[in-house]
């Protein structure tokens, strides 16, 4: 029978649906689970066994009410629920779920130790864990299974700074329960976790998973490894029906494609070409209606988990090619009619090319449900408004009955600071308090620590990272599929804007999902938004602030720094800082530059004044203004904290951008060992 299940499975990447396989009356066992998981005609169904979804996390328990204090609380770390002693052991309880269920998903990172803390796994109250074994080696070691089920990512990134993700599902009939053990946790050692569980109905039939039966079936884990990874669509070419998307989009134009009977979209394929790849993702807007009902309005670089530039990268619903092909392997059903409209909504014109709509014949039952997708733009968005000056942006609002699956960001970061601080809160059915709340935006799409570094994985992707703690482009994007959120009336996903800077940013949420008919989003057309110019730099953002003359804080200069950290500093009771706050420089090394930039409405002669703070911790500067120095071997050791002005003398400056910069060149000899602090409280200019 086991090897009858895999040979299924493996039909099933292949495309060939056995809908009745996911009968209730079928036991969930791993195989089915996986059978579900590399099945995309499965996650056009509603559920069946039906089941409920929540997430444990490490999530700061200070958070209790969206109109408490604490909502935005972000200790999110080594947060359990209680502890469990087991003869001379102490263990810390992270998931104590009751089934019937499947622990679905689990992702895990650490800080301040080697990764070798304890993670126990035990099922149906079992004393004797199932699995047992070092925490990364059982989540992305190859303990239990080899990629991409159990991946770390980037690879890029030191592999102890990773994200560490578990797909295996892991079934149980009565009772799932997760410790972690280690003798370093609160003793510079932080854990962080989201475990995401299902629960089946009452009396619902589940194999729970055997470490034994798992290693026997090693050949399954090894073909479904293999069919996420490669990512083909398996469609059989005798039954598919191919509609030509090639052509021409003129400026403010739009063309419609239909496709006539019961059938379903298996892929969507095009490349575009319209002078800025950029604007043309962003303005190129792809739009389906499904049996006379729009459900899908997004641009087409959210739609293929692109975002604003064109980046090679594979997941298991999309594809973007080096040659800029991209594909959509989506399963959307329709009973009657699709209607697929391009829509462009620039100002250039755009090429299609290798453009095609690919249907096949779908059997619509009680299950089936309806592919939207939609996007937004946060536009020119504060940081630092709100609660504690954090506030929640909404990615989709779904009413009806159906399940989430999946979502991304867009976003563009003005500030040399990490944007992602803030947490998913996923509301379920109204409820109260979220059935999901995680531990960071990076955590929430698979990876840690703000890490720049690109990715692709079936299930996760950051193609561009750039602006992670830098100015730049972010995307990020993860689907869900054994993770999928099934709700009856209604879902809310929301995401904290947890900056770190106080800045302004362009923040471009999406989400997919797939609900019944009768179904309704608050995502809709957003033409407006999605002709707006897409930002590229900064400035396109937050323009230069010109000045005449008179006082430019030095919290408000632009900075770009080769080394360290560059923050605003709160007021010292020893200083006296213009407006209570200086732009501080920690952590540089000798060699280093501080560049800061300012900009003025006209040219002219100014006298400057800088006012610089002294401490002992602070080093020696060479200080130059527009490749002139003002300044040589500036030490700025005392004492105490204390602020000096230091008169620079008649300065030229131009028309628009002026360049400050602060070379690192040593410490004085009483300063603290390898303390180099630079702080900029102020400049004054009067004209002359």
């Amino acid at each position: 029978m086991r090897r009858k299940m895999i040979g299924m499975a493996l039909a099933l990447a292949a495309g060939t649906s056995q809908a009745g396989w996911f009968s209730s009356e079928r036991t969930v066992t791993v195989i089915s689970l996986l059978a579900e998981m590399i099945d995309r005609d499965e996650a056009a169904r509603f559920p069946d066994p039906a089941y409920t979804s929540r997430q444990f996390s490490s999530y700061d328990r200070a958070s209790v009410a969206p109109d408490q204090p604490g909502w935005y609380a972000n200790d999110d770390r080594s947060h359990f629920l209680r502890v469990s002693t087991n003869g001379v052991r102490r263990e810390q309880v992270m998931v104590d779920a009751a089934g019937p269920g499947a622990l679905v998903r689990f992702w895990v990172t650490v800080a301040g130790t080697d990764g070798s803390g304890i993670l126990r796994v035990y099922l149906d109250g079992q004393t004797t864990p199932e699995i047992e074994g070092p925490v990364l080696d059982v989540l992305s070691g190859g303990m239990l299974c080899g990629y991409p089920l159990a991946a770390s990512v980037s690879e890029r990134t030191d592999y102890l700074k990773r994200g560490h993700n578990l797909y295996l599902p892991i079934p149980y009939a009565a009772r799932c329960v997760v410790t972690y053990e280690s003798a370093t946790l609160g003793h510079g050692e932080n854990f962080y976790y989201n475990a995401e569980c299902r629960t089946y109905r009452a009396g619902t039939a589940v194999e729970s998973f055997s470490l034994e039966a798992a290693r026997r079936d090693v050949r399954a884990l090894s073909e479904v490894n293999r069919a996420l990874a490669g990512g083909g669509l398996g469609m059989d070419r005798r039954t598919t029906r191919e509609v030509r998307l090639d052509g021409v989009l003129a400026p403010g134009a739009s063309v419609t494609h239909t496709v006539e009977g019961a059938r379903a979209v298996r892929l969507l394929a095009l490349t575009l070409n319209g002078g800025r790849d950029d604007q043309t993702l962003r303005s190129t807007v792809i739009e389906m209606a499904f049996d006379g009902v729009r459900t899908v309005w997004m641009p087409a670089g959210e739609f293929f988990a692109t975002g604003c530039r064109l980046t090679p990268s594979r997941t298991w619903y999309t594809q973007v090619s080096r040659g800029g092909l991209m594909e959509s392997a989506w399963v959307m059903p329709f009973r009657r009619r699709c209607e697929l409209t391009l829509r462009n909504l620039g100002t250039n014109a755009v090429t299609v090319t290798q453009g095609v709509l690919v249907t096949a014949p779908w059997r619509w039952d009680r299950r089936s449900m309806y592919f939207g997708a939609g996007w937004t733009e946060y536009r020119h968005e504060p940081t630092r408004i709100g609660q504690d000056g954090h506030h929640d942006l909404n990615y989709v609002t779904l009413h009806g009955e159906g399940v989430l699956a999946g979502t991304g960001v867009t976003l563009f970061n003005t500030a040399r600071a990490w944007w992602g601080e803030g947490d998913e809160k996923i509301f379920v059915d109204g409820e109260a308090f979220p059935a999901f709340i995680g531990t960071g935006s990076e955590d929430y799409y698979g990876y840690a620590w703000s890490n720049p570094n690109v990715f692709t994985h079936p299930f996760l992707a950051q193609p561009i990272g750039e602006g992670a703690n830098s100015e730049g482009l972010a995307v990020n994007v993860r689907y869900r599929v054994l993770d999928r959120i099934p709700f009856r009336s209604s879902l809310r996903f929301d995401m904290e804007l947890w900056h770190w800077a106080d800045t302004v940013i362009d923040y471009a949420p999406s989400a997919c999902w797939y609900m019944k008919p009768g179904g309704r989003a608050n995502r809709g057309p957003e033409p407006e938004r999605a002709a707006q110019p897409v930002a590229r730099t900064r400035r396109d953002i937050i323009p230069l602030k010109l000045h005449t003359e008179g006082v430019i804080e030095g919290e408000a200069l632009e900075f770009v720094v080769s080394r360290g950290h560059v923050s605003v500093q709160d007021g010292h009771k020893d200083a006296e800082w213009s407006g209570g706050k200086q732009l501080w420089w920690r952590d540089g090394k000798p060699g280093d530059v501080l560049t800061l930039t300012f900009g003025m409405a006209r040219a002219g002669r100014f006298a400057l004044t800088l006012h610089l703070t002294h401490a002992n911790d602070y080093g020696v500067a060479d200080i130059a203004l527009n490749g002139k120095r003002l300044v040589a071997a500036y030490d700025a050791f005392a004492e105490r904290v204390e602020t000096h002005a230091v008169q620079a003398g008649s300065v030229e400056l131009a028309q628009g951008e002026n360049v400050l910069t602060v070379t690192l060149t040593g410490a004085n000899p009483r300063t603290k060992k390898d303390s180099f602090m630079q702080g900029i409280d102020r400049l004054e200019l009067v004209a002359q």
